[in-house]
């Protein structure tokens, strides 16, 4: 390898085919160059179109908003194959920080199609990757790679998501991922993957298109409604589809709110049920640092438990 100064307008930057990102936050190392320089060179291939980036797109890109026109760069030997650069590309990154699921399977993508076979790319990378060793796996995150939007990779870059999850969202059509995403993006974990199953399961139920449950007007109320934020949108769609998909449950998880809230059930003590309901057990939870503050507790659910409305709590079961 050697060193050279090239001119920037020298890279192509339209070239992509060693970029494992489909987005670059490059604004805090931008600060970092106007401060104290480019540190570390980035690493090029030379081409007969001139030069294309291998690794360093964030170095390049904010000393092309810097205006930094005269770039040190590494040139990498002329035999050195495609295969090598990828290699080299996931290592470095690999040795710095996590990569995100997109970023994982245009890895995976690249590798196979710079000639590693599926095989050797599971029993050598996926470890690495974080990634359980199933075919299934490979398949999928080949054709987010090669097949996915714009739109589900960025998404795949910027939040975490079961695999279980990823591969029922990457079904949905385009129309029904387009319409998910900002909403999916901005839930939890967990709530991202109950809207996808639920929204899979109630599909599977009644025979519809995903896009079908998107559109009827109780989920276009949830998702135009412009009160609402992201999160909440997602909150409330998560609550119909459970709603629709688990009618009885969802009517006995709203009794249980309004009996607690009819008995002036104490903040402080949490009760938790089977969320199935399938066990009639209930577990209650509360803390307290002084014996004078566990007796005031006991005496007021010895009050709450006089009370006739507090044996609605326990007649809730699937085998009555």
């Amino acid at each position: 390898m050697k060193l050279l100064f090239i001119e920037l307008k020298q890279i192509n930057l339209e070239e992509k085919k060693f970029c494992l990102s489909p987005s670059l936050d490059y604004k805090a190392l931008q600060t970092s160059i106007a401060r104290i320089g480019l540190l570390i060179p980035p690493l090029v291939k030379a081409t007969k179109e001139g030069f294309i980036l291998v690794s360093g797109w964030k170095r390049v890109l904010a000393c092309s908003e810097l205006n930094i026109m005269i770039l040190p760069v590494i040139v990498a030997p002329e035999e050195t194959g495609d295969l090598d650069l990828i290699l080299r590309v996931i290592e470095e990154n690999l040795t710095i920080r996590r990569l995100s699921l997109a970023e994982k399977a245009e890895a995976i993508y690249r590798l196979n199609i710079f000639g590693l076979s599926k095989e050797k790319i599971m029993s050598d990378f996926f470890p690495r990757l974080a990634l359980p060793q199933k075919k299934e796996y490979f398949v999928l995150l080949h054709q987010i790679a090669s097949k996915g939007s714009e739109e589900l990779k960025k998404f795949l870059h910027k939040v975490e998501i079961s695999l279980e999850a990823l591969s029922l969202l990457s079904s949905f059509s385009s129309d029904s991922q387009a319409k998910l995403l900002p909403l999916l993006e901005a839930s939890t974990y967990s709530r991202r993957r109950e809207i996808i199953f639920l929204l899979y399961e109630l599909a599977q139920k009644n025979g519809l298109s995903i896009n079908k449950i998107l559109e009827t007007e109780e989920v276009r109320a949830i998702l135009e409604n412009n009160r609402l934020t992201l999160r909440l949108k997602g909150e409330a769609l998560a609550g119909w589809l459970k709603r629709k998909r688990y009618p009885l449950i969802s009517y006995w998880e709203e009794e249980i709110k309004q009996t607690l809230k009819e008995l002036a059930w104490p903040e402080e003590v949490d009760l938790f049920y089977d969320p199935t309901f399938e066990k009639a057990e209930l577990r209650l939870s509360f803390s307290f640092q002084q014996p004078e503050q566990f007796v005031q507790y006991v005496d007021r659910l010895k009050e709450i438990a006089q009370k006739p409305i507090f044996l609605k709590l326990f007649r809730r079961t699937l085998n009555e």
